[in-house]
């Protein structure tokens, strides 16, 4: 009696071990966390931005130019303003307002496509960005 319970268990643990290596979930290979930076060339439209703080809150154009600089103007003005970009990490990208400025806004990029740019930035606030063709 004792063997057939021994001879049970031991085939039991065996179809268990079976069963979970045949129908392991194949998981998706985490994706690479660099981002493609040239997709950032060209020019962009922010819009949305969350949490919305402001029921009039400034929705900037930005053309993002190869040499490290952005042409930022307001939707509603003519007026542009110079601002230069860099990035500071694989995912990380600095806009200075000056060029001597060594310290800028901080934004982690958080999606990065052909026409969709999503930032954050240190407070958490999430700013959507699509490219104008």
């Amino acid at each position: 009696m004792k063997k057939l319970l021994i001879g049970l268990l031991i085939t039991a643990a065996a179809g268990t071990g079976a069963y979970f290596y045949f129908n392991q979930k194949k998981e998706d290979k985490p994706k690479d966390p660099s981002v493609s930076k040239e997709l950032i060339i060209g020019r962009w439209k922010a819009t949305t931005i969350e949490p919305a703080t402001d029921s009039i809150e400034k929705q900037y154009l930005y053309d993002f130019k190869k040499d490290g600089t952005a042409l930022r103007t307001i939707s509603d003005t003519i007026k542009a303003d110079t601002v230069r970009y860099e990035w500071s990490k694989t995912s990380e990208l600095v806009l200075k307002e000056k060029p001597t400025d060594s310290i800028g806004k901080v934004y982690v990029v958080a999606k990065l496509t052909a026409d969709t740019l999503q930032l954050q930035s240190a407070t958490k606030s999430t700013v959507t960005l699509l490219k104008e063709k």
